[in-house]
């Protein structure tokens, strides 16, 4: 059985009603209890030191009052601060409040649902950036992240280069092995492109069968071996049922100049991967000067469907 105190000191740590009731109540009875201080220590109840007493106990009562209720609920004050901040630059609210009462639980189950919020939050954002069959980033992460690459390094002065492949009669395979087939393809590209860079490359498949490379800190040789090494790599690989050499890829190769952005780049490159594929495919070729000019007026005098190697996937 457990004992009366026991269940009493229980009681006031788990009850926020108990706490403010007891604050309360002993702070309104402060100046009586004075009082019988007062007198039961032998002075003489004479109105003026009496009057005196009463109102200073009333004030050190109300005093009392005040600091203990300021102290119970200022979990909440720093409650709702966290919430302040996590709202305004998504800070994560973390708080300790060892307290048992309702305060207690409030803190603790907001700060868990906040957290539980975040990382749902993390988790869309990452859906929201990846493609989610190869685990590269997708059009939308690649925009957002060349902005930034491009800015450092025309700020820096550094090269940098970008690279498009394609994978070769990509159609034949989903049509003459099925769909499940081709996204195994897709998939174990994926993994060739992850494991062939280097960490701070920036690797995103923006679509169907076509991936885009963004290579920081990288001339055209360097990026062009890089590619190579993709390239071989792709052609040495099976995918069952398909036999071996039957997955290539065609690639082009651009570098970035002053006030280039991703648009411009993917233009020049695709123009080079136009190049590859109708020099054979399973290659790399290079832009040259003055290719974004000239595809740009091709897709004006050409329907869609021939000028452009990015909207248009007749070229196999």
């Amino acid at each position: 059985m457990i004992p009366m105190s026991s269940r009493l000191t229980q009681m006031v740590q788990t009850s926020l009603t108990i706490k403010v009731f007891a604050i309360c109540f002993v702070s309104v009875h402060v100046p009586l209890l004075v009082f019988i201080a007062f007198l039961a220590a032998g002075y003489a109840a004479k109105p003026e030191p009496v009057l005196l007493l009463l109102l200073a106990a009333t004030v050190a009562g109300t005093t009392i009052c005040l600091l203990s209720l300021w102290w119970v609920i200022r979990p909440l004050r720093q409650l709702a601060h966290a919430i302040k901040i996590y709202r305004a630059n998504g800070t994560p609210v973390r708080m300790q409040i060892d307290r048992k009462d309702e305060i207690g639980l409030l803190a603790s189950t907001v700060t868990a649902m906040v957290a539980e919020t975040e990382t749902l939050m993390t988790k869309l954002r990452h859906q929201a950036m990846t493609d989610l069959l190869t685990g590269l980033g997708n059009r939308r992460w690649l925009n957002e992240r060349a902005a930034e690459e491009l800015a450092r390094a025309e700020r820096l002065g550094e090269p940098l280069s970008v690279l498009v492949l394609d994978l070769d009669r990509f159609k034949g395979i989903n049509d003459g092995h099925g769909h499940e087939t081709g996204d195994r393809v897709l998939v174990a590209t994926g993994e060739i492109v992850r494991t062939c860079l280097r960490p701070y490359d920036l690797a995103a498949r923006i679509g169907g069968e076509e991936f885009c490379i963004m290579l920081p800190r990288t001339s055209l040789d360097e990026a062009e071996a890089i590619g190579e090494r993709l390239r071989t790599t792709l052609a040495t690989t099976t995918v069952p049922p398909l036999r071996q050499g039957r997955m290539t890829a065609s690639f082009g190769l651009c570098a970035a100049g002053p006030g280039d952005r991703l648009p411009d780049l993917l233009l020049r490159a695709d123009f080079a991967l136009y190049e590859a594929k109708r020099d054979g495919r399973n290659c790399i070729r290079r832009a040259q000067e003055g290719h974004g000019e000239e595809a740009m007026t091709s897709a004006k005098r050409v329907p869609v469907k021939a000028a452009s190697p990015i909207n248009g996937k007749h070229i196999l």
